[in-house]
This record gives structure tokens, sequence and C-alpha cells, in this order.
């Protein structure tokens, strides 16, 4: 059991350091609440990650907080999620 949650941890290492895996990686979130943290994504078909992302609760607070992907040639991955703003929409 070890070695499968060492191989398992070692996957998720890859896509924090902004590696695809499998259609997936770790894309940095710039902005907002969530600011400094990563968001592990399955890319399209396109190469491209879902172009939004929206987040709610927790320690985000109760509204929900809007973020696009944004092409970024500092980042990793070579995307981040920028905060758009509050979604003026409430979903509850």
């Amino acid at each position: 059991m070890a070695a499968e949650e060492s191989e398992h941890m070692q996957l998720i290492h890859r896509w924090l350091a902004g590696e695809v895996v499998n259609s997936v990686v770790g894309i940095n979130v710039v902005g907002g609440p969530l600011n400094g943290r990563t968001k592990i994504v399955q890319l399209g078909s396109d190469g491209a990650p879902p172009a939004q992302l929206r987040t709610s609760g927790g320690r985000a607070g109760p509204d929900h907080h809007i973020y696009a992907a944004v092409c970024s040639t500092a980042a990793p991955a070579g995307w981040i999620y920028s905060h758009v703003g509050i979604d003026p929409t409430p979903t509850d």
C-alpha cells in the first residue's frame, strides 16, 4: 500500500509542478480568496484548461468567485486562473 501511495503522491507532485500527465495539470490561482493555490484540472482536446473556474464557500466565504484561464509564460503549466470577481448571479 505504501508503494501505491508513493506513486500517487509522485503523480500529484508532477501536476503541482505544472507537468501535464494524462491531460491533467495543476494551474496556479492568482488573486481573490484562492490566491496562491493550485487547481488540478483536465485539459480539453485543444490542450486548454476549462475557460472558467467558479468557487464558493469554505475560506472563500459565502460568495461565488469567478476565475478565468489566462495564458502565462511565467507559469509552469503555461496557464493561470486569474480572479475576475464575485459572481453576481447567486445559485442558492
